[in-house]
């Protein structure tokens, strides 16, 4: 008796493959179109839906469920390249997720970053951090504060430029505890290795710094 095929096999199955090819021919699946109310859109995907279950002869609740879990998992690929938890030759390298990157779903890479890890099930992110030895710890990064602040600016500017200028304000002390949490990883670097006097002058010249 064969071995059932599971979903994370080192290729893609046909069914799949039919999935992704007729989502990508109906960007509305994929695209918010904001000119339309939210009835309109939701009936517009619908119909791209029950049109894609008719050519594959499966009903569109299948055929969604299997566009979800292929979404959601090269989202949560994504974001792990992004974060830097995993490097994208391993990604490509592994046999359960090399598929993800083999161009099929690059016509996503525009919309796939609207997709947070909040969104994503905890079984994948259990499945994937599982696979590639990833601690469930947030890691955060410099980006990822300065866009938190950036948003929040955007939001005081409708307000008054008092908060605009605290926002500001906090960007600059994160700039500057960055700097020197830096600094302080290089000085640290440096003491492990013998001293000259090149060395010395080039340590005098961080401290130095503001």
């Amino acid at each position: 008796m064969s071995k059932k095929v599971g979903p994370e096999e080192n290729f893609w199955l046909p069914f799949q493959l039919d999935i992704i090819k007729r989502v990508k021919r109906h960007p509305i699946i994929y695209i918010r179109d904001i000119m339309m109310t939210p009835n309109q859109y939701r009936a517009a995907v619908s119909t791209a839906w029950d049109r894609i279950a008719r050519e594959v002869r499966v009903p569109p609740k299948i055929c969604k469920q299997e566009w979800w879990t292929i979404k959601l998992r090269y989202a949560k690929l994504n974001n792990m390249i992004r974060y830097r938890k995993v490097s994208e030759e391993v990604i490509k390298q592994h046999p359960k997720t090399s598929k993800y990157l083999d161009g099929c779903l690059e016509f996503m890479d525009g919309y796939i970053y609207e997709i947070t890890d909040d969104q994503i099930p905890p079984c994948i992110h259990k499945r994937f951090n599982r696979m590639f030895g990833v601690t469930s710890k947030e890691v955060v990064t410099k980006e990822m504060v300065q866009a938190l602040l950036k948003n929040r600016m955007q939001a005081e500017e409708s307000k008054d430029e008092l908060g605009k200028i605290h926002v500001q304000n906090l960007m600059n002390i994160v700039e500057n505890a960055v700097e020197r949490s830096l600094r302080e990883m290089s000085l640290a670097d440096k003491s492990n290795v013998p001293e000259t006097p090149e060395s010395r002058a080039s340590v005098r010249a961080m401290e130095s710094r503001p």
